[in-house]
């Protein structure tokens, strides 16, 4: 999974070769080679420190200011310039930018951002379907909107398809330095943490001062989303091999490092701009190769000729990830109600991001106005009695006609996955099986800000939940009564609440 995470690197001298005479046009008054200090204000993910990992960062500095003078921008003094994690906690750029002088400029706008505009674009692109007729005229429609960064004047268009006026709200929100527009990969394994900096640095006026680097503090412009679950259900057993968050917003919007005035001490390092009609598709992940069946509950298993009984995620204390390889998912900041499966069990659109400039519609305490859900790819069986290894499957159901069934190939003697296939019928391997799984959803309505971690620990001990937006009986109930659960926001910022959500 591509998720950047820049943690607390320390600053330290850089040693970069220097530039001949002819790079040089004209001569600055002293050579102090430009250095930064980089790191996120909190953290995400340890395990993907990349402090130990290749890392890079992009900049464009100004001197002074991004602003226009007297309607003039002014040029900048590199744009989009790399910087490399070089050695242990050293940022530097190959092309060795240098400071100007005191007399050129008092102070120099730095505006970083990470990872790169072709990975953010890349990701984008996975939401078209490459078997679509249409695809090649999709991709260079998604390809122009993504213009990315635009340095603007007042007066001059600020939406790379020039449709603010009719799409966005606010347009002031959207002067100065921006991105634009941003689209979230569907697949969670593709998707990216965005995260920026900006800061006024002071010219300096010594070689030591230089050599300190400017201390960029960046800031994670998502929304993170883990998903955890247990059962301690005393009839049946769950095996787990996918997630689906259920329309998010995914597109369309644009980020901007100012504000209305173009200043850029905003405390979250800048601002949103949603579209009036957000784009929102699912995002999902199915278990593939290197993944194992996540299973709760009690299972007798074969060791050698031997039953082995094992438990597995059967109290909250024993919850874990259900995210899989793909990782974490990182939307875009998201605030919209439960879908409604009896009053809307087929997801009509009946919720807007904005009104007219205002604040986003309000959208109700009971869950009836808005559309997003989450899905679980899961499997149920009864659970063994005695010495038996195979249990009668209860979901999902023989009757395939009422849902959708996504086929796995696992190995026979243990929970690894070898990866989907067609149908039941497929040719596997010879030490292989398939088994069937099915999509089981539950109504969630969320707020979620940026910067913020979003953790949702699923209780399977009562019942399974509904089935899914797509299959033929949307909002059907499967196993049980509805599923609770519980939200916690970690890692990023600290915060924390429960959460119930009426199933039927």
């Amino acid at each position: 999974m591509n998720k950047l995470s820049l943690i607390a690197v320390a600053g330290g001298l850089l040693a970069v070769s220097s530039c001949t005479q002819e790079d040089v046009t004209p001569a600055p008054k002293h050579d102090y080679t430009i250095a930064f200090r980089a790191g996120v204000a909190s953290r995400v993910n340890p395990e993907l420190d990349y402090t130990s990992n290749p890392a890079t960062f992009y900049v464009s500095a100004y001197p002074n200011s991004h602003k226009p003078v007297d309607g003039i921008v002014p040029d900048s003094l590199f744009w989009d310039e790399p910087f490399y994690l070089m050695g242990a906690d050293l940022y530097a750029s190959t092309s060795n930018q240098k400071w100007p002088t005191r007399e050129q400029a008092e102070k120099v706008e730095f505006f970083a951002y990470a990872p790169s505009l072709e990975e953010i674009q890349a990701a984008g692109l996975t939401q078209l379907n490459p078997n679509d007729p249409d695809y090649n005229s999709l991709v260079e429609s998604y390809t122009h909107g993504m213009q990315f960064y635009n340095l603007c004047q007042d007066g001059v268009r600020l939406d790379p398809l020039n449709q603010e006026n009719q799409t966005f709200a606010g347009v002031q929100l959207y002067k100065g330095f921006k991105l634009g527009r941003f689209y979230v990969a569907t697949d969670i394994s593709k998707q990216v943490d965005f995260i920026t900096a900006h800061i006024a640095a002071d010219t300096p006026s010594s070689e030591d001062d230089a050599n300190l680097g400017v201390e960029l503090k960046f800031k994670h412009q998502l929304s993170n989303i883990e998903l955890r679950a247990f059962s301690a259900n005393k009839d049946f057993n769950i095996e787990i091999a996918g997630v689906r968050i259920g329309r998010p917003y995914t597109g369309g919007a644009i980020f901007n490092f100012c504000d209305a005035e173009g200043n850029i001490e905003n405390v979250d390092g800048g601002q949103w701009g949603i579209s009036k009609n957000p784009q929102r598709h699912s995002v999902d992940y199915i278990y593939g190769e290197g993944d194992e069946i996540y299973r709760m509950g009690t299972f007798n298993n074969l060791n050698g000729n031997q039953v082995v009984t094992t438990a597995a995620h059967s109290s909250a204390a024993q919850a874990s990830s259900i995210m899989g390889k793909g990782g974490n998912a990182m939307v875009l900041p998201t605030k919209n109600g439960a879908w409604n499966p009896e009053k809307n069990p087929w997801i009509a659109p009946l919720y807007q991001a904005s009104n007219d400039g205002k604040d986003p519609l309000p959208w109700s305490a009971d869950n009836e106005e808005g559309d997003m859900y989450f899905s679980i790819l899961l499997r149920v069986t009864l659970k063994p009695t005695a010495n038996e290894v195979n249990t009668p499957q209860i979901y999902p159901y023989g009757n395939n006609t009422t849902m959708n069934v996504v086929y796995i190939e696992k190995e026979k003697n243990s929970n690894k996955i070898c990866g989907t296939v067609p149908t039941k019928t497929s040719a596997i391997g010879a030490n292989n099986e398939i088994v069937e799984f099915g999509w089981a959803s539950m109504p969630i309505g969320v707020n979620w800000e940026r910067g913020k971690k979003y953790v949702y620990t699923l209780d399977f001990s009562n019942g399974v939940g509904i089935q899914d937006p797509e299959d033929p009986r949307p909002g059907t109930p499967i196993i049980g009564g509805g599923i609770k659960f519980t939200v916690s926001v970690v890692g990023w910022d600290e915060e924390s609440n429960d959460v119930k959500v009426p199933q039927e």
